[in-house]
C-alpha cells in the first residue's frame, strides 16, 4: 500500500475517532445508521484479533482516512464466512483508498478462511442497495450478489393491538432466560441463510453486553416450562437524529420451528412493540432476509411493518 499515509491495525483507543469518521460516511451517502464511540468500541470486539483483521489508512498529521476490517463468527460448519467492510473519509475519497482498503481486507479474508476445514468458504460483503458505485467495485472482483434484505419500519403512534396467546405465554425478558435463549436462538436460525450458531462466549459478548441491548424491552414466550421463543431488542438513540424520531430495533426474533405459524411471533412482536410505545418511542425497527424460510417478511407486512431500505450481500467463493 502506498499513498501519503501509514498503514496499521485498528486500536481499541481509536473507538471514538472511528465512530466519527463511520457517521460522516453516513451523512454524505444519506444511510440510516450510526454508531457512538460506545457502540464503535463495542463492534471492535467483534474483529478481534485486530492486528490480524482490521487496518487503518492514517493522515501524516494522525487523522483517520480511513479503515476496514474482517467479521469472522466462526463455528463448525460446511460452509464458512467471512464478511468485509470498509470506508473512507469523505474527504480522501479521491485517491485510491478505497480500493486498497476493499484488497485488503479481502486478502485477509481469504488469510482467516484458509484456516478453517469448510469444504465451501466464501467472502462476503453487506451493502445498502443504493450504494451502487461501491456495489461496482465488488463487482469487478468477483462478487455477485446472492441476498437481499429489508429493513421495514413500524410507527408507534397508534396503539399496538393485543396478540392472542394461546397454548404459550409471553414474559418479560429475565437475566435467567439468557443461557436457554441462546440456545432457542441457534435452534430457530439453524435452516436460514449464512447462520452460525453462537457459543456462550459469542452470546454474551455480542448479545447482552450490547450497548444497545434493552432487556426492559425484550421478551421470551414460554410453553409450560419450555422457552419456545424471543424477542431481543435494542435502541440506538445515535441513529434518532438522522431518522428524525426515536426508534427501537427488534433485533432477534426467533422461534422454535414446530411453534412457528402459531402465533407466537406475532405475540412477540406485540408485546415489544407496546412496551416500546409505552417508553416513548416512535417507531419500530427489523431487519429480514427477503427469502427467509419461516415466512417472517409477511408477517412484519401483515401487523403494519412496511420496508423502508434495502440491502445486498455480495458474495465471492474461496477456491
Amino acid at each position: 500500500m502506498e499513498l501519503d499515509i501509514t498503514w496499521r491495525p485498528i486500536d481499541p483507543e481509536d473507538a471514538a475517532r472511528l465512530s466519527e469518521l463511520f457517521n460522516a460516511v453516513a451523512d454524505l451517502d444519506d444511510t440510516p445508521e450510526r454508531l457512538s464511540p460506545e457502540t464503535m468500541a463495542h463492534e471492535l470486539t467483534a474483529w478481534e484479533p485486530l492486528e490480524e483483521r482490521t487496518v487503518v489508512a492514517e493522515n501524516d498529521d494522525g487523522t483517520i482516512a480511513g479503515y476496514g476490517f474482517v467479521y469472522f463468527r466462526g463455528a463448525d460448519s460446511e460452509e464458512q464466512r467471512v464478511y468485509v467492510s470498509s470506508y473512507v473519509h469523505p474527504e480522501r475519497r479521491q485517491g485510491g483508498i478505497e480500493e486498497l482498503l476493499i484488497d485488503w481486507t479481502i486478502a485477509a479474508g481469504e488469510d482467516v478462511l484458509a484456516e478453517t476445514t469448510a469444504s465451501r468458504r466464501f467472502v462476503c460483503a453487506w451493502l445498502y442497495k443504493k450504494l451502487e458505485d461501491r456495489a461496482r467495485l465488488y463487482e469487478r472482483r468477483g462478487f455477485s450478489a446472492v441476498r437481499h434484505w429489508w429493513e421495514m419500519e413500524r410507527p408507534l403512534a397508534a396503539e399496538v393491538p393485543a396478540a392472542p396467546e394461546e397454548f404459550f405465554s409471553v414474559v418479560p425478558w429475565e437475566d435467567t432466560h439468557s443461557a436457554p435463549i441462546r440456545l432457542v436462538h441457534n435452534a430457530a436460525f439453524l435452516d436460514h441463510w449464512g447462520s452460525i450458531p453462537m457459543d456462550e462466549h459469542a452470546w454474551q459478548r455480542r448479545m447482552v453486553e450490547s450497548p444497545g441491548f434493552r432487556p426492559d424491552l425484550s421478551f421470551v414466550a414460554v410453553a409450560g416450562d419450555e422457552l419456545i421463543g424471543y424477542a431481543y431488542n435494542e435502541v440506538y438513540e445515535e441513529d434518532w437524529e438522522a431518522a428524525g424520531r426515536s426508534e427501537a430495533w427488534i433485533s432477534g426474533l426467533g422461534v422454535l420451528r414446530e411453534w412457528r405459524k402459531k402465533g407466537v411471533g406475532t405475540a412477540l412482536l406485540a408485546k415489544s412493540m407496546q412496551a416500546m410505545r409505552r417508553a416513548g418511542l416512535e417507531a419500530a425497527m427489523i431487519g429480514v432476509d427477503s427469502s427467509s424460510p419461516s415466512g417472517a417478511q409477511h408477517l412484519y407486512q401483515a401487523i403494519g411493518f412496511s420496508t423502508s431500505i434495502t440491502g445486498t450481500t455480495w458474495q465471492r467463493e474461496v477456491t
